[in-house]
C-alpha cells in the first residue's frame, strides 16, 4: 500500500504541478536545518500523528458509510464508495493550513494519497495497515527530500 501510494501520488503530484502551484510541506525546510539527532526525534513524533491522521480518516469514513447505507438507504456499494470520496475530501481539507490553503493540492494530491491509503483499511478492516502504510509513505518522502537536497545542494 506504501509503494503504491508513493507512485500514485508522485505521479498525481508531477501533473497537477505542471498546471497549478503547488506549496511546499514547511517541515522540509524545518528538516533540512535540523543536525540528526533532531531530524530522528522528528520522525518519531510523527509516529502518534500519522495515527491520529487515520483516526480523523477512517471514523468519518465508517459515520459517512453508516449514515448513507442505514439512513439514506444506498446500497453498500455506492455508501462505501462515496464514504471514501468523502472522508479523502475532508482529510485533504485538513492539510489546508500546511500548504498556504491551496485547494487544488490538498484535494487532488492530498486527497488521492488519502484514497490509497484508504484502501488498506478497507481491504484489511485493520487501522494499522493504513497507518504503516502512511507512515512508511510520509517516511519515504521526507526521507527522500532529505537525500535529495542534500546530494543537490551546492558545495
Amino acid at each position: 500500500m506504501a509503494l503504491l501510494n508513493v507512485v500514485v501520488t508522485l505521479g498525481i503530484a508531477l501533473a497537477v504541478s505542471r498546471f497549478s502551484g503547488v506549496s511546499a510541506n514547511p517541515a522540509m525546510e524545518m528538516l533540512r536545518g535540523q543536525a540528526t539527532g533532531d531530524r530522528v526525534m522528528f520522525f518519531l513524533r510523527t509516529l502518534p500523528q500519522l495515527f491520529g491522521e487515520e483516526v480523523i480518516t477512517v471514523l468519518p469514513f465508517l459515520a459517512i458509510a453508516w449514515l448513507l447505507h442505514m439512513k439514506c438507504g444506498l446500497g453498500r456499494t455506492a455508501a462505501l464508495v462515496l464514504a471514501w470520496l468523502g472522508a479523502a475530501v475532508l482529510f485533504g481539507m485538513a492539510h489546508l493550513p500546511t500548504y498556504d490553503w491551496n485547494w487544488v493540492q490538498c484535494l487532488v494530491i492530498i486527497g488521492s494519497a488519502r484514497l490509497v491509503l484508504l484502501l488498506g483499511y478497507l481491504k484489511t478492516r485493520n487501522i494499522w495497515v493504513s497507518t504503516g502504510a502512511h507512515i512508511i509513505n510520509d517516511w519515504l518522502l521526507f526521507g527522500a527530500m532529505l537525500l535529495l537536497s542534500g546530494l543537490l545542494a551546492p558545495a
